[in-house]
């Protein structure tokens, strides 16, 4: 495959692109949707450790489950999500979110309330959830264009770490406060008013849809994993993004449980500690459009995974009082490395992929990188019963450390720009996998 040769990094722009249409609500309906999911992610397995006084495996389970759908439909998704309007898909993805969750306080209510209860919610909610991100990030490039992704993208972040701040520091509160249940449905209405802002979009031009002949279900979901596997740059991102998920799932669930049971530190307390990621990722989308800029897309993913990655060992050596601060250190920085490069990488994959094949290379995305999630947490889970909490926090911060070997060994070490296809060979690989 033949490259384009760029004279310079990513194209500047003096100031940000003008005002997109609609752009507002998505970024309204993005918070939402995002902070539900902050509030869960903290919630739920919260409610299976404290509330519900699970095992440390089960506590895994009822995280992997929150994420699980990505391994078992992600790639199907795309296909699906390529034959539908995204924005209807969006809404309806959201209310079913908000219905299901609907279920876990009214079980705890009943007291009948159990780990295989709150597991089968968290599992319904991760399906619409795979639906509704498979479909926001295809929905994008239409409502912006190809020049207006990376300042999208970057607004995005911003109200993703934003959501990152305020979600765990909420959850904490409210668990402590009132019970952990009732975080749940500060979760639903956050779904209901992500709904309500989609609907509210105003889009004058019709969604690309993929029109053409309805083939097997199998060979369509190829093109997209086909795509993705004969692209020299996309490849190795979806490893990195791969082993960084898996490793620190496997850790952070367990990071969880470490503090809760083992070194007993309070829910609220728990909540603030977290947010330490959020406030490391925001600080870092003050400035990852500087950088992008500056140093060029491709030596962005490669810097911000290596020199972030490895401060999540620092995780490890958290104990009670003075010491808490080693959790503190270790999600602010990796996080605010994580939004350098997702803003890097996904705006590459935005305007780089064929509209036709945006949503199914999407999925396919996030089948590895998200499927691995529970993968992890499992598996950080079983580590916690035979060695301890603290032993998986160690396993998964060391893998974390490592995953920037895939870039470090790749061609995109050199890259100061992420390489895009010249029109002919990305001409020629759209009729290879079509």
């Amino acid at each position: 495959m033949q490259f384009s040769k760029f004279r310079s990094g990513v194209p500047r722009t003096a100031r940000p692109p003008g005002r997109f249409p609609g752009l507002r609500q998505l970024l309204f309906a993005h918070s939402l949707s995002q902070a539900g999911f902050v509030v869960l992610n903290l919630a739920m397995p919260l409610l299976a450790a404290t509330s519900l006084r699970a095992t440390p495996f089960q506590v895994s389970l009822v995280s992997a489950s929150q994420t699980v759908a990505f391994l078992l439909i992600g790639l199907p998704v795309g296909v699906w999500v390529d034959r539908m309007r995204k924005r209807p898909t969006m809404i309806v993805a959201d209310l079913v979110r908000a219905a299901v969750l609907t279920a876990v306080p009214v079980l705890w209510m009943l007291d009948a309330l159990t780990v295989t209860h709150v597991c089968a919610v968290a599992f319904v909610v991760g399906l619409a959830t795979v639906f509704f991100d498979v479909a926001d990030q295809s929905y994008l490039p239409h409502l912006v264009g190809s020049k207006g992704l990376v300042t999208a993208n970057s607004r995005l972040v911003v109200v993703d770490q934003t959501a990152a701040v305020a979600g765990p520091g909420v959850a904490g509160l409210i668990v402590q406060a009132i019970t952990a249940p009732l975080a749940v449905v500060v979760s639903a209405f956050a779904y209901v008013g992500s709904a309500l802002c989609v609907a509210r979009i105003e889009d004058r031009r019709p969604e690309a849809v993929d029109r053409g002949p309805r083939e097997p279900l199998g060979r369509s979901v190829l093109r997209g994993v086909r795509y993705l596997w004969d692209h020299p740059v996309l490849r190795w991102l979806v490893a990195c993004s791969t082993t960084m998920t898996f490793c620190w799932s496997m850790g952070y669930g367990m990071l969880l449980v470490l503090l809760a049971q083992d070194l007993g530190v309070s829910a609220v307390t728990i909540g603030l500690l977290f947010t330490a990621g959020g406030v490391g990722g925001l600080c870092a989308t003050m400035l990852v459009r500087p950088i992008v800029e500056r140093l060029g897309d491709g030596r962005a993913v490669v810097l911000s995974v290596t020199l972030t990655a490895p401060c999540t060992l620092l995780a490890g050596l958290a104990e009670s009082g003075a010491r808490l601060a080693f959790v503190v250190c270790a999600q602010f920085a990796f996080a605010a490395g994580l939004v350098v490069y997702n803003v890097a990488q996904v705006s590459y994959r935005q305007r780089t992929v064929p509209t036709n094949l945006l949503g199914r290379v999407n999925a396919t995305v996030r089948f590895f990188a998200w499927g691995a999630r529970p993968l992890g947490m499992l598996l950080g889970g079983v580590l916690a019963e035979f060695h301890g909490a603290r032993s998986a926090v160690w396993a998964g911060a060391v893998g974390t450390a490592l995953a920037s070997l895939w870039l470090l060994c790749s061609p995109l070490r050199g890259m100061r720009v992420l390489a895009r296809p010249s029109s002919d060979s990305d001409s020629s690989v759209t009729k290879e996998v079509l």
